[in-house]
């Protein structure tokens, strides 16, 4: 009997391991990071400044998620195929076109990115920003600028964000100032925006 245990116990996880292999295929071929430059490069960032005790919190962290994916990988590999499946592969062509947070109305003048990258630097005494263009976001500058092709113009925006709606009626939050307002700069292609770099936001 303890035999037969072990033996369905082996194949169940033996299963479970070429299961999540296959998932991690799945994801690397159909899963799409909707994630802008600018939150990419800010969580990398913020994953360098950890502490030696964080990253090792994290690492055993990591370790425990997938032993737990390991022993309960029918409902992983189910969630998996469900997230999946709900996205037909069709649309994943149509939403190719990367979307940003500012548009055209938002653009505000031609700025010079040596310019902008001589004043954005950053001066910390105390060494808790790196000296670099925009500190800690600096990566996210570097990409912006690796974007423009010859042609390309760079443009400063600065979105409406939320206006307060004092009319008869409205019931929503009085703001005595705009939300959500965001700052940065983006690459203007053939009057298209195809980049930009967040700098500031309310």
């Amino acid at each position: 009997m303890n035999y037969d245990l072990w033996f369905w116990l082996g194949c169940y996880f033996a299963i479970g391991v070429v299961l999540v292999l296959f998932g991690r295929v799945l994801v690397k071929l159909f899963y799409k990071d909707k994630r802008s430059d600018f939150v990419k490069s800010a969580l990398a960032a913020l994953e360098e400044d950890k502490s030696p005790q964080e990253k090792r919190r994290e690492f055993f962290k990591s370790i425990t998620t997938g032993s737990l994916v390991f022993v309960a990988w029918p409902v992983a590999f189910a969630v998996l195929v469900n997230e999946l499946r709900g996205k037909p592969a069709s649309t994943y062509v149509k939403d190719d076109e990367p979307k940003f947070t500012s548009e055209k109305k938002d653009l505000i003048e031609i700025v010079n990115p040596h310019e902008v990258e001589a004043a954005a630097k950053v001066v910390d005494p105390k060494r808790r920003a790196p000296d670099l263009p925009f500190g800690h976001l600096n990566r996210g500058w570097k990409e912006l600028r690796r974007k423009m092709m010859p042609g390309d113009v760079m443009w400063s925006f600065k979105t409406s964000g939320y206006q307060s709606n004092n009319g008869e009626g409205y019931k929503g939050p009085q703001y005595e100032s705009p939300r959500n307002i965001v700052h940065g700069y983006a690459i203007v292609r053939s009057r298209k925006i195809v980049g930009e770099f967040l700098t500031q936001w309310d």
